[in-house]
């Protein structure tokens, strides 16, 4: 009876491991393969459109949270991380702004569970959205997407989505256009087509990446100054996901409902390690990571708060 009993108590923590492994650990990239992206093509497309060159990435950060690693980065562990919601601005000398990620409501950061929000540095986004020239999602989740939405809703923020661009996947079906927040009235067209990267502005080239959500795309940017970055949106939540290659865990996905696929979300993380290994001094650009932020803040690659011009 005593052996028995052992049996199964083993058998039980084996059932259990193997879940949490599966659910929070499992990390296998498969036969997953580089996709065919190089930075001499995204060089020449950065150069492709006539005008100024932004001149700096500006950031806000808008909320934050500490999260199991393991959750965002599946294997690293359980110590908690800093996550924070992000916004970014790139001022143009003698130009208009454009914007990546438009932050999000106090609604959604609570759905969330970021116990952090702050409410100015989002007016301090909407501001500028509005006198933006452009303006650029990596994907259409609501924390990445959802401030915008909740901007042209309201009357200050009439021709604000005019100013957006879209690939196909990013803007949804009438059917689902109100529960998932977008604005009444007809959708905009999509701008970015095709799967190939495509020059959006001077200096900024759009690279689709359908795996983390089906309209997931990367940022590429190059500055008046030669200094390259790589805005990777959820593909890379943190620094951890491409230097480790590792995705989100089956848990996240499975909790927040995202269908993320996770082969293709490997092939990006191999991607970013190709371009890398390619420019060795690009920045790139995780999405939520708020150490690898601050380590940018203190190096001077990127600038907290938005410039002055932005809240005007």
């Amino acid at each position: 009876m005593p052996g028995t009993i052992h049996r199964r108590l083993l058998g039980m923590v084996l059932l259990v491991g193997a879940v949490f492994w599966w659910l929070m650990i499992d990390n296998r990239p498969g036969d997953a393969t580089a996709a065919p992206v190089h930075m001499a093509q995204l060089r020449i497309l950065a150069a492709s459109l006539p005008g100024p060159l932004p001149v700096a990435v500006e950031a806000e950060v808008i909320a934050s949270r500490h999260a199991p690693g393991d959750v965002i980065a599946a294997g690293i562990g359980l110590h908690g991380v800093a996550l924070a919601k992000i916004a970014f601005r790139l001022p143009v000398q003698g130009g208009k702004a454009m914007m990546i990620e438009c932050g999000l409501t106090a609604a959604t950061a609570r759905s969330e569970g970021f116990g952090h929000y702050d409410s100015a540095a989002q007016a301090r986004v909407d501001a500028a959205m509005r006198s933006a020239g452009l303006i650029v999602v990596t994907h259409e989740h609501d924390d990445h997407i959802g401030g915008l939405l909740a901007l042209a809703a309201r009357p200050e923020g009439a021709g604000v989505m005019a100013k957006a661009r879209f690939n196909a996947a990013q803007i949804p079906p009438a059917s689902l256009a109100a529960r998932l927040h977008w604005p009444a009235g007809p959708a905009p067209p999509a701008t970015i087509i095709g799967a190939l990267p495509v020059a959006v502005a001077p200096g900024v080239v759009v690279i689709p990446a359908p795996s983390h959500t089906p309209g997931s795309q990367m940022i590429y940017v190059r500055l008046a100054d030669d200094r390259e970055f790589l805005f990777t949106g959820d593909i890379s939540s943190l620094d951890a996901n491409w230097r480790e290659l590792r995705t989100r865990s089956r848990l996240n996905n499975l909790y927040h409902h995202t269908n993320e696929d996770r082969a293709a979300t490997f092939r990006w993380l191999l991607t970013i390690r190709q371009l890398v290994r390619e420019a060795p001094r690009l920045r790139v650009v995780p999405s939520h990571d708020y150490q690898w932020l601050a380590r940018e803040l203190y190096e001077g690659e990127i600038t907290l708060g938005f410039s002055t011009d932005a809240a005007q």
